[in-house]
């Protein structure tokens, strides 16, 4: 009777412990549906965001996907259906590749098998034209063939394990393992886990800066591929590089910079890929001074990035850090901005 009473009082301990964590997560989602009404009241169009890249629509429909699923609130459905389904615009293999991958994250909302046929088609057509030997493998940025780089590389990692969850087609998996295969020794992640930006004509890395999406995207390869796999070695890497970023990529505060403040359009959507897919891969890992450390770093940047809305009532600024940045530059206010703060506002609550 002792121990029943016991183990009773221990379940009650660990409720009552649990409901300021649940109440906490609330208060931060919460945070970020703030974040999500002034994106549509300021940039909203009826198929998309004003003042976006094109590439950028699907990552921003993105950011209320994952606020859907971690939430439960369907308000966002018909914008995510329209941004997704606006595919104008696009005319680099990263951009289609960006479409892909939000093409299948909306389907797994509403089932539009047309969602499905769209993303499996264009990555049909992605790979069968523009993988080759250059380099021992990768596929090309561009039409025109002029650069390999990481980001269209990890864009198809993530697109493939992306695309596995959802059909269980083998072929996507060995193109998620050939693809990782080839990137792990391409010489573009240097000793410490941080990726650069791609590979100079004699493909060896060409020395550009470690951006925070080059970053980004890859947790959320590798990580899928643990979960596909069952083999830890892959998030093992993952956790390494989202490491390598949160201690590394940072301003004096612990602040996620870019490596400098003037990327022009581009630019503020960076970020919040990075938070993005930290995110989910703190999600998947298992309790442990890592997963303290990430969770902790992406608390303590989703509340910069609150502060910076005034809680809520302003536009989130590009520059997490506020006002110029060390480059002299200006923040910056746009949709990709504020998808950005939104990205890390959820990841504060994984």
């Amino acid at each position: 009777m002792k121990l029943r009473f016991v183990g009773g009082l221990a379940a009650v301990v660990l409720a009552l412990g649990a409901a300021p964590a649940q109440a906490q997560d609330q208060a931060k989602s919460k945070r970020a549906g703030l974040a999500i009404a002034t994106l549509e009241q300021r940039w909203g169009t009826s198929d998309g965001w004003n003042a976006s890249e094109a590439w950028q629509r699907f990552p921003i429909a993105d950011a209320l996907i994952d606020y859907q699923r971690r939430t439960g609130d369907k308000r966002w459905n018909a914008k995510i259906a329209a941004a997704v389904r606006n595919r104008s615009g696009l005319y680099l293999n990263d951009d289609d590749l960006w479409a892909v991958i939000a093409n299948v994250h909306a389907w797994q909302i509403d089932r539009d098998p047309e969602l499905l046929a769209y993303a499996s088609s264009t990555y049909a057509r992605i790979v069968s034209t523009y993988w080759d030997t250059q380099c021992g493998g990768g596929i090309w940025w561009d039409p025109k063939r002029t650069y390999k780089n990481a980001i269209t590389n990890e864009l198809l990692i993530y697109a493939s394990t992306q695309l596995y969850l959802a059909t269980g087609q083998d072929a996507y998996r060995d193109w998620a393992l050939r693809t990782w295969s080839w990137f792990a020794r391409s010489g573009m992640i240097d000793a410490n886990g941080l990726v650069n930006d791609g590979l100079d004509g004699a493909c060896h890395n060409n020395g550009q800066p470690h951006f925070t999406y080059n970053q980004g995207v890859l947790l959320g390869g590798l990580s899928d591929l643990t979960t596909i796999t069952a083999d830890p070695q892959y998030r093992t890497a993952a956790v390494r590089t989202a490491l390598a970023a949160t201690r590394g990529l940072v301003t004096t505060d612990g602040i996620l910079r870019e490596p400098f403040d003037g990327l022009g359009a581009d630019g503020p959507m960076f970020k919040g890929v990075f938070a993005y897919h930290l995110g989910h891969l703190i999600e998947a890992m298992p309790q442990g001074p890592e997963r303290t450390e990430l969770l902790g770093w992406a608390q303590r940047n989703a509340d910069a990035v609150w502060l910076l809305s005034a809680q809520g009532k302003q536009p989130i600024d590009g520059l997490w850090s506020g006002g110029a940045g060390k480059d002299g530059y200006a923040g910056q206010l746009g949709a990709a901005a504020q998808a950005s703060g939104i990205d890390m506002l959820l990841a504060a609550s994984s």
